[in-house]
């Protein structure tokens, strides 16, 4: 995974977390994430996007990454100047290897 990783999470379809690492473990996080997912997609709908894949905002002293894959996401916060293409490609390849498998066999 990106070294630029502070804290990072697997949430499922229902908004709970699969696994995270220490430093994610915050009974918030995956709310957060799910709230700033949430409002992208909205704002992305009233623009004409048909979805997303990923939303990256940087917050002034770290940035903020959510991926969506498999149907989970993955969500990360990083130090201030990520490799952000590095971090988008982790946090897919996180998600493809754990649910590829599950999602082809349904």
């Amino acid at each position: 995974m990106s070294t630029d990783i502070t804290a990072v999470a697997v949430i499922d379809a229902s908004g709970g977390v699969v696994a995270c690492a220490p430093g994610a473990a915050d009974d918030g996080f995956a709310e957060a994430a799910e709230a700033l997912w949430s409002a992208a997609s909205r704002r992305a709908a009233v623009d004409g996007a048909a979805g997303l894949e990923h939303v990256v905002v940087p917050t002034g002293d770290a940035v903020v990454a959510v991926v969506e894959a498999h149907g989970h996401r993955a969500v990360a916060v990083t130090g201030p100047k990520p490799a952000v293409g590095l971090l988008l490609f982790d946090l897919r390849t996180c998600l493809g290897d754990a649910f590829a498998a599950a999602e082809a066999a349904r």
